[in-house]
């Protein structure tokens, strides 16, 4: 654990202690150690989950990716990317939630990822899960995606719109790689969801252990 003062936070994001006060008060803020009442630590992860909260980009343009009112950050761009890349390297037609859940453990700076690894599953972890279950339900897989003009499997659809509607409930205003981490155990299907089950990661505790590290609206957390 790697702390800073509220004077280190300060400079580290340009801004003045005041503003740092007001988002402490506000609640908008990373988590915070309080030590004291003038002696107030953050760690440097919980900051830049908070921060990697913050960042927005437009929307995916690649027409596989369903169109929305929400802008997506970089990371969950990249996750969406990999899927694909992952999707052909197996010589699948369209990408799962299986292929979605590789792509958040191998971007490894982003949210989804922190989350699992805050349960204990690594990419090699999910990675081996992955090779086994896919031996299992590969020929299932590709007789799904035949005769689909998307690149998306019905499973990572749903998957997305998932990831949207609980982005919307906890107040955020872009879709990162936490809101799809959420969206494949929201849809309840595919190798992605079977791997998550299997590794003991369930809906109430990545909903939870998100929002220990992001501010989720009060109320709104199903």
């Amino acid at each position: 654990m790697q702390l800073i003062s509220i004077e280190d936070l300060a400079v580290y994001l340009g801004d003045s202690k005041r503003t740092i006060y007001k988002y402490i008060a506000s609640g908008d803020c990373p988590p915070y150690i309080r030590i004291s009442a003038k002696n107030i630590k953050f760690d440097r992860t919980d900051v830049d989950a908070w921060l990697e909260s913050k960042k927005v980009m437009p929307e995916p343009n690649s027409e596989c990716w369903p169109r929305g009112s929400l802008p997506w950050t970089p990371r969950a761009k990249r996750v969406m990317k990999l899927a694909e890349d992952i999707s052909r390297r197996y010589k699948l037609d369209r990408a799962g939630t299986g292929e979605m859940l590789l792509g958040i453990v191998e971007v490894k700076d982003c949210l989804g990822a922190g989350i699992l690894r805050n349960f204990g599953v690594d990419h090699p972890k999910v990675r081996e899960l992955y090779e086994r279950l896919y031996e299992e339900t590969k020929a299932e897989v590709k007789n799904k995606a035949s005769g689909e003009k998307s690149n998306l499997a019905n499973d990572a659809q749903k998957a997305i719109r998932c990831a949207r509607e609980q982005a919307v409930r906890w107040g955020h205003e872009y879709v990162g790689a936490e809101h799809l981490l959420v969206g494949i155990l929201l849809a309840g299907e595919g190798l992605g969801h079977r791997i998550l089950t299997e590794l003991g990661i369930t809906l109430d505790k990545v909903r939870a252990e998100t929002a220990k590290l992001i501010v989720c609206r009060p109320g709104q957390k199903q």
